[in-house]
């Protein structure tokens, strides 16, 4: 199980709150300033569960206003990329020359290594994940195309993008087994190269990549733990290729590799000469190392619990 790390201005004296919540700020995320929007009532609470390279981060409050400047930015000692949103209210953000007014779902991707400004004006109801500089720079090519630019979560891969962005919320992710964090990882990693992508020429051997990508899958999908990079290193493309390939096929790596899991399941929940397997066995067969995360995806994808499927399929 991850640990969920949090803090919160509730347990403070009020004339204490802001400054407690700046150091909490400058401690758990970076060197910042926050500019209360009220008089009276000010509240500050954040949460942070790290996944295997990235961190997502949760924070809730009281209207205000973000800044990091340059001074701030000369004391730091740590640096990342950030990719923001505010799952239920809008806000305002400047970097690199960009404002935007950002509806709620919109995301945003902010450089530490420049200055910004965010208006939570509607109060902060803020969802951000930090992302290694590097980590970035190997599924995104050029990051300064997405700098400081709404991603909007309206349609096309901004709005897959909100789909997997708000599942990793930090509380909830404390519950989850940590075995797909490289899927997950995986799965932002290649939303964000198609939205960076997004303007350039369509790769003709995509097709191509595509059906071999889909080789390698239905050959090793039971295969437990099967990631994205071994499954492109079969294929003889590359990460970013392999994600832009899926995508373009109109279902990501981690959705055609959690569905091919539950239908080779179905069909050996449904034979009856393996009714001496367990379900949970046959989920271990077929790439669920997890019983409850087998259980999930099937109910998720057959709208109907493994076991009560396989009692109607042998009745």
């Amino acid at each position: 199980m991850r640990s969920l790390c949090s803090w919160s201005s509730e347990s403070l004296p009020e004339p204490q709150r802001l400054r407690g919540w700046r150091d909490a700020l400058h401690a758990t995320v970076l060197e910042m300033d926050a500019v209360p929007l009220q008089r009276d009532g000010f509240f500050g609470s954040i949460e942070r569960c790290a996944l295997q390279r990235i961190l997502p981060h949760q924070a809730r409050g009281t209207p205000q206003k973000i800044v990091r400047g340059a001074a701030d930015i000369a004391r730091s000692q740590h640096n990342a990329y950030y990719l923001l949103s505010q799952p239920r209210l809008p806000w305002r953000a400047a970097q690199a020359g960009h404002t935007a007014l950002l509806q709620p779902g919109d995301a945003v991707l902010i450089d530490s290594r420049e200055p910004y400004a965010f208006d939570f004006g509607a109060g902060l109801d803020d969802l951000s994940i930090e992302l290694p500089i590097d980590w970035v720079a190997h599924w995104v090519a050029d990051p300064a195309r997405l700098i400081g630019r709404p991603l909007r979560a309206d349609a096309g891969w901004g709005l897959a993008l909100r789909g997997v962005k708000e599942a990793l919320v930090p509380r909830a992710l404390r519950q989850q087994p940590a075995d797909h964090d490289a899927l997950i990882e995986a799965q932002l990693g290649g939303l964000l190269s198609l939205l960076g992508d997004a303007h350039a020429p369509t790769q003709p051997e995509s097709a191509d990549a595509q059906a071999r990508i889909l080789g390698v899958l239905r050959a090793r999908f039971m295969q437990a733990g099967l990631t994205a990079a071994e499954v492109a290193t079969e294929a003889g493309v590359s990460l970013r290729a392999l994600h832009r390939a899926m995508a373009a096929g109109g279902r990501g790596f981690l959705p055609t590799l959690m569905a091919l899991r539950v239908e080779a399941a179905a069909g050996m929940l449904a034979q009856p000469r393996l009714r001496h397997l367990g379900v949970a066995e046959i989920g271990r067969r077929c790439g669920f190392a997890d019983a409850s995360h087998f259980a999930r995806q099937f109910l998720r994808q057959r709208g109907i619990a493994p076991a009560a499927f396989r009692a109607q399929a042998l009745r």
